[in-house]
């Protein structure tokens, strides 16, 4: 059974999913901001498959890093934790810190099919990653997401006031008291692991074909 959280806590890519408007269901992520230990639903994702695969590309991007002379600092070095002034926290694990002399790269690395998603997690930890961070003293940051075949390149003028000002606003609502509106589709539903003990619209079965003919056209 759900247990309320004693604060408010959000894990990063709760966010960049919904700011990259690739999630509509914004109560999904308040609930996970505001609950913990919930009755979980099995999901269709394989998770080992994806651990072994996202392990070898972290390694990999790691080894090629080193041998470029750099520092590098991998997933359980680099998690962080932010408590706001309004008590939310916001928490994340970029998978590279890398540094060499006063630059620095945060990298996360992805198995998947590229999303603007990817690139917003990377913004996200290059502003969160630096505050009170004695590794990134000094350092001019910028980003990648790394895919299996390529990379992709995040400067540091990406964090500028207007994605701070929409990172800030999602926090606030996110981690605000007031749940948000519920998506129910098979599309969000499918992969969310909130089961329907706390979730009483969720979907669970895929729609009817929406396929029709027509003489209009």
């Amino acid at each position: 059974m759900a247990v309320l959280r004693t604060d408010p806590y959000i894990w990063v890519t709760w966010l960049t999913k919904l700011l990259a408007g690739e999630s509509m269901c914004e109560w999904s992520s308040w609930f996970r901001a505001h609950h913990k230990d919930y009755d979980k639903v099995p999901t269709e994702f394989d998770v080992a498959t994806w651990t072994i695969d996202h392990r070898e590309l972290v390694n990999a991007r790691r080894d090629e890093l080193l041998d470029k002379g750099y520092t590098v600092h991998v997933e359980d070095e680099n998690a962080f934790r932010r408590i706001g002034k309004t008590g939310i926290v916001v928490s994340g694990k970029p998978d590279i810190l890398a540094i060499k002399d006063d630059f620095g790269v945060i990298e996360d690395c992805k198995t998947g099919r590229p999303r603007t998603s990817d690139q917003l997690q990377v913004l996200v930890y290059m502003l969160l990653l630096p505050i009170r961070n004695p590794l990134c003293e000094n350092v001019i940051l910028s980003g990648r997401v790394v895919y299996k075949t390529n990379g992709v390149d995040i400067p540091a003028s990406g964090l500028d006031d207007r994605f701070r000002a929409r990172f800030v606003d999602l926090v606030a609502k996110v981690g605000g008291a007031k749940p948000l509106p519920k998506s129910p589709t098979w599309a969000e539903c499918r992969w969310c692991d909130i089961g329907p003990a706390d979730c009483l619209y969720r979907v669970s079965e895929p729609p009817e074909s929406a396929e029709a003919e027509t003489d209009l056209f």
